[in-house]
């Protein structure tokens, strides 16, 4: 400050190179000290505003990061929702589907299994024997009079077979042609038993929560042509 207040042309050539030095600066230094000091302050500020950029880039992120995922997640959880209902009605379908195809196939056993009497019947007249002990079979005791009604055409049969063997147990043997062939009915005393064709496949299909006629014929001429 003492330097300064001092005239120049009373300084020393020391001191007038001091201030030369210090104090007095060309405008061309000027302009490069002002020029870099307006790049280092460029560079300040262009720091500044990138921190600033990323710090709100990151805040942005972790919000919508947060905000995203529960949105995701709240899609997912629709979506899969969606996918179980989705898989609940198919596999209704196939149950539906497969009581419809089983359904089918029962009509189609039954049908055949008709179809496979019926043919016995008439192809083995012998059939009948067994239908006759089977329901024999079924009486506790055989109380007088005991009868046997058969088909006459059956009833050759049976005395054939089992004549002697009926005789013993005091059986009669019946002939009535309303009994068709393969089945019979069992007349004691104190029991009767319906053997006949209808009421056996009557039987036989209640059993499987079907109804059925046993006269029904088991395939239609579509079935046969």
């Amino acid at each position: 400050m003492v330097a300064s207040a001092i005239p120049k042309e009373k300084m020393s050539a020391y001191q007038r190179w001091e201030m030369a030095s210090f104090d007095d600066v060309t405008p061309t230094e000027q302009a490069r000290r002002d020029h870099a000091q307006a790049e280092e302050n460029a560079r300040t500020v262009s720091n500044i505003l990138k921190q600033v950029r990323q710090e709100a880039y990151e805040d942005g992120f972790k919000i919508g990061y947060g905000d995203g995922l529960q949105q995701a997640t709240a899609q997912l959880a629709d979506e899969r929702e969606h996918l179980v209902k989705l898989a609940d009605s198919f596999q209704q379908a196939l149950s539906m589907q497969d009581i419809a195809v089983a359904e089918s196939v029962l009509t189609l056993a039954l049908e055949l299994a008709k179809a496979m009497m019926k043919t016995k019947m008439q192809a083995d007249p012998q059939a009948v024997i067994p239908v006759v002990l089977d329901a024999m079979h079924y009486l506790p005791q055989v109380k007088q009079p005991a009868r046997l009604i058969v088909h006459h055409e059956d009833a050759k049969v049976i005395r054939t077979h089992l004549g002697d063997e009926l005789k013993e147990q005091g059986w009669q043997v019946v002939e009535d042609s309303s009994v068709e062939r393969g089945g019979c009915m069992v007349e004691t005393a104190d029991n009767q038993i319906d053997a006949t064709n209808e009421i056996r496949w009557k039987r036989m299909t209640q059993g499987l929560s079907r109804v059925d006629d046993w006269h029904t014929p088991a395939f239609s001429t579509e079935h046969t042509a």
